[in-house]
């Protein structure tokens, strides 16, 4: 008798022991698992995406959650999303969080991170395009005063040529005159000096004829 109960103190001191055993087991599985959800929450608050997915790997390797197995999977689409805007790739991080955002059952957390990464590279996106739209308007503006410069010295060099021609005419009018001035001035001196030529002639002809009248009228007279 006192055997029996001897061993039936033993299997219950055993198993009060594997009773406190599992429940100190059990205690720090589960202080060990909150704690990897707390920091792998921690990350997600400082935009770490890295750290967070080891932490909710290492709490899903203790216990398997609808959060950390989901966080997982739009951790991957944010650490992706983040390569791309760091090559430029607007529409490629847009889309990215546009499948972080359409997870099933998603983390709070981590969508209102895909929100705000959103609002950020959209944000970016239309800055980019603003500037590609100003450039391209500069372009076409300096085309323009480049068409504008090369216009106005076209006209300036067409004035410029009709400017020397009509001078040039002009010179050549004022030059043609002066010859006809020149020439009318020589027929003129020409002119009068054969008016003077005829005078003298006449009145030499005229002497003539009264000395030949004169010479007649004594030859008669003698006669």
């Amino acid at each position: 008798m006192k055997l029996k109960w001897t061993v039936i103190t033993l299997i219950a001191l055993a198993a009060t022991a594997a009773g406190i055993y599992w429940g100190v087991d059990a205690f720090n599985e589960n202080k060990s698992y909150q704690g990897n959800m707390r920091n792998a929450r921690n990350a997600v608050a400082a935009h770490n995406w890295s750290d967070a997915a080891i932490y909710y790997s290492a709490a899903r390797g203790i216990r398997v959650s609808v959060e950390n197995r989901t966080a997982l999977e739009q951790l991957n689409y944010l650490k992706r999303a983040d390569k791309e805007i760091r090559h430029n790739n607007w529409q490629s991080a847009l889309n990215l969080y546009s499948l972080v955002l359409a997870t099933n059952g998603g983390v709070d957390l981590l969508n209102k991170a895909a929100k705000s990464g959103e609002d950020y590279v959209t944000a970016l996106k239309n800055a980019d395009e603003s500037a590609d739209k100003a450039s391209s308007l500069q372009v076409a503006l300096d085309k323009k005063s480049s068409e504008l410069t090369k216009a106005r010295s076209s006209a300036e060099a067409a004035v410029k040529t009709a400017n020397d021609a009509a001078k040039a005419a002009q010179d050549s009018a004022k030059s043609a005159v002066d010859a006809a001035n020149d020439n009318a001035t020589d027929l003129s001196k020409a002119l009068s000096s054969q008016q003077a030529a005829d005078k003298a002639a006449a009145k030499s002809e005229a002497a003539d004829t009264k000395t030949s009248k004169v010479d007649n009228h004594k030859k008669d007279k003698a006669n």
